[in-house]
């Protein structure tokens, strides 16, 4: 065998093992059940079959006329979105929503964020979203258990009265 024949016969070896890499996920597809197989995938997170419905824990915020806003992830957390949230959801799991609820509702008292200014109570809440109602516009939960709730206290001396850092004066 001559080393063009041998070059001929490498490439097309080569060529053989690449065409057949790229087409065995494609088998996958006859099988009942779908598996993934590093690196070679028939990517069930984009042809699985999704739920219709998810759960979030997150914080919503009141104003005095009702009006109901979604909360910033940041007033419990400086990590991510999906860090914090994940904390969220584990905290009120276990029975903390009150307290976050208190910090979250110090935070909006504390800070000068235009967009909270008129919020005067703090839910922690997982919501039931109907994702094709979610992503179309309508944010409405389905459903909605709250984990806890506190009033924001504008008044610093409040706060700290809340907190039971400062005694109250009980002479007058």
């Amino acid at each position: 065998m001559t080393t063009e024949e041998q070059t001929k016969l490498a490439a097309l070896a080569v060529s053989a093992a690449l065409l057949a890499a790229v087409l065995a996920p494609v088998r996958q597809h006859f099988r009942e059940n779908l598996r993934d197989g590093f690196p070679l995938s028939c990517y069930p997170m984009f042809n699985a079959e999704r739920q219709k419905h998810g759960f979030v824990t997150h914080l919503v915020g009141y104003e005095a006329d009702g009006t109901r806003r979604i909360l910033h992830y940041s007033y419990l957390g400086t990590g991510g979105l999906n860090q914090v949230r994940r904390q969220l959801r584990r905290l009120a799991l276990a029975g903390r929503g009150g307290e976050l609820a208190l910090e979250v509702a110090d935070a909006v008292a504390s800070r000068s964020r235009k967009a909270d200014a008129a919020v005067v109570r703090v839910d922690v809440v997982t919501g039931r979203y109907d994702y094709a109602q979610f992503f179309s516009g309508n944010r409405t939960p389905k459903s909605e258990v709250v984990h806890g709730s506190a009033e924001v206290l504008r008044d610093p001396q409040a706060r700290a009265l809340r907190a039971g850092l400062v005694e109250m004066d009980r002479s007058k």
